[in-house]
């Protein structure tokens, strides 16, 4: 791994441990409950960021061993080079968080001005995924070593993060529809 690796592989570390670590803090706070300790923090925020990663890490294995792609492809994906696995996750990684905290906010703003009022879900998935494809796209063009074929391999791409994240929201309702039942539950 060079030292620009390493040094991104630090840099989206530290913003994903950060943002996790914000996150508990509003999610404590929108509750009511006391802060998560020090000590809980700790284990909890690097687990938390391993169920992040970990999944991109395997599937961008799993795409690497589709696509057939080998060091003859350039260094970005050549798993088998030295640990240089990292460098298609992370990029995609770095992209995917500027564009959710910038991007997106940007283009449903703008949605929401031409349309001159709010849009439905679906459209607003719809923003995003496109908005996401032509970040992996512009990667991919920017970057030849990036195996992406076209466009149609961007979006599916950018759909199954999207799936990710859906994932994630929907094993979130269902613990906060759980935790109503409980509370609104008899004895």
């Amino acid at each position: 791994m060079n030292p620009l690796q390493l040094i991104a592989t630090v840099i989206v570390l530290l913003i994903l441990f950060a943002l996790i670590n914000m996150m508990m803090n509003y999610v404590s706070r929108r509750d009511g409950e006391p802060p998560v300790s020090l000590k809980r923090k700790l284990w909890l925020v690097p687990l938390l960021a391993a169920f992040i990663i970990v999944p991109i890490e395997l599937f961008s294995v799993l795409y690497a061993l589709l696509f057939q792609v080998t060091d003859s492809a350039g260094q970005m994906l050549a798993y088998n080079g030295g640990g240089v696995l990292l460098s298609l996750p992370l990029l995609l990684l770095i992209g995917f968080l500027i564009f959710e905290g910038l991007v997106h906010p940007i283009m449903i703003t703008l949605l929401r001005l031409w349309l001159r009022r709010d849009a439905s879900v679906y459209v607003k998935q719809t923003v995003t995924i496109i908005t996401d494809s032509i970040m992996v796209y512009a990667l991919a063009s920017v970057i030849p070593a990036i195996p992406v074929g076209g466009w149609l391999h961007a979006i599916i791409i950018a759909v199954f993060y999207h799936f990710i994240e859906w994932v994630l929201i929907g094993v979130q309702a269902w613990i906060q529809q759980r935790k109503r039942a409980k509370a609104a539950a008899p004895g």
